[in-house]
């Protein structure tokens, strides 16, 4: 008894000083590196019903630890990160709705598509974008509609890399990951390493064996060759349309360019566009305008699957184009 009561003791006083110490480097990695400290930086983490929305009236920034974005971030009364009221939208006016491509995750608000095409099309927009999905969409429309937006056209920005079910997934991004999102929302010293690890080029590629980063490829999502559930989310975006002027601007998947799974989203890509074609909806896909200008993963961040200032820019001239000929 004495000596598994000595082995436990020894074994508490290794557990606590370890825990000791990852405080103290914690503590220490907000103190002299504050810019690491992760409760100053931006998240999405006001429920909204189906949707959770920035904080009402935040102002910081979002940073990526790869270095690819350090971009400013204000965040309207409404949790909506737009300097346009919605509340005063009318018929005339253009509301632009997605996940965290349109919402213009990485690049500055002006640098948005949505914003790049007020001044295309000379019509005020508004962006209603939060991290969701196709039926999110609808719901912050709604939303919109309840703080008093008088909609008449909508965009309508389908990611295909994250949009696409039938209503009965659950997702299960995986222990990792989940520990990977939980450090990265509370701990400095996480945000540190892997900002050094992700700009050392020696020191990433065991830091990905070891599940510290994910490769690049990894974030991608993929869809499965299930024709119901293009079916099922072309109902959604039909349902949208029967409310408004709608068009539906198509975020093409990674996928189709990187990966094993190419054919697959090709055919879910192309299943896609004649299912809304079918249901008579305007749809602009991006995937013929990125790929004639040769590198279509050039108008990605090169670390993050989200569009670059360069894909937005691209992405408004499209829309601008198509909305002048209504």
């Amino acid at each position: 008894m004495t000596i598994i009561g000595g082995a436990l003791r020894a074994t508490a006083a290794v557990l606590l000083s370890a825990v000791f110490g990852l405080i103290l480097i914690e503590g220490l990695t907000r103190l002299l590196l504050p810019q690491f400290d992760p409760s100053g930086r931006f998240a999405f983490d006001h429920e909204s019903g189906p949707f959770a929305l920035a904080t009402p009236g935040y102002e910081g920034r979002q940073v990526k630890n790869t270095g690819d974005f350090d971009v400013a971030v204000r965040i309207n009364r409404h949790g909506l990160r737009d300097a346009n009221d919605v509340a005063e939208a009318t018929p005339d006016d253009i509301v632009v709705v997605g996940d965290s491509f349109a919402w213009g995750w990485g690049v500055e608000a002006g640098e948005r598509f949505s914003n790049r095409l007020e001044g295309i099309a000379g019509r005020r927009t508004f962006n209603v974008s939060a991290p969701t999905n196709i039926e999110g969409y609808a719901a912050l429309l709604a939303f919109a509609e309840r703080l008093g937006a008088k909609i008449g056209q909508v965009v309508v920005a389908v990611c295909l890399e994250n949009d696409l079910d039938d209503g009965q997934a659950t997702g299960d991004r995986g222990s990792r990951a989940a520990l990977r999102d939980i450090l990265a929302r509370h701990s400095a010293a996480y945000l540190f390493v892997t900002t050094v690890v992700h700009r050392t080029s020696w020191l990433k590629a065991p830091a990905i064996r070891l599940g510290l980063v994910r490769p690049y490829v990894a974030g991608i999502g993929g869809n499965v060759d299930e024709p119901k559930i293009v079916e099922a989310s072309a109902d959604r975006l039909e349902d949208i349309a029967r409310h408004y002027r709608t068009l539906v601007l198509l975020i093409p998947s990674r996928g189709l360019w990187l990966g094993d799974n190419r054919e697959v989203e090709d055919r879910v890509h192309r299943r896609l566009v004649a299912a809304l074609e079918r249901r008579g909806i305007d749809v602009l896909d991006m995937r013929p305008i990125l790929e004639a200008a040769g590198n279509p993963l050039a108008f990605h961040f090169t670390n993050d699957g989200h569009w670059n200032a360069q894909g937005h820019a691209l992405a408004a001239e499209a829309i601008g184009k198509r909305l002048r000929g209504k």
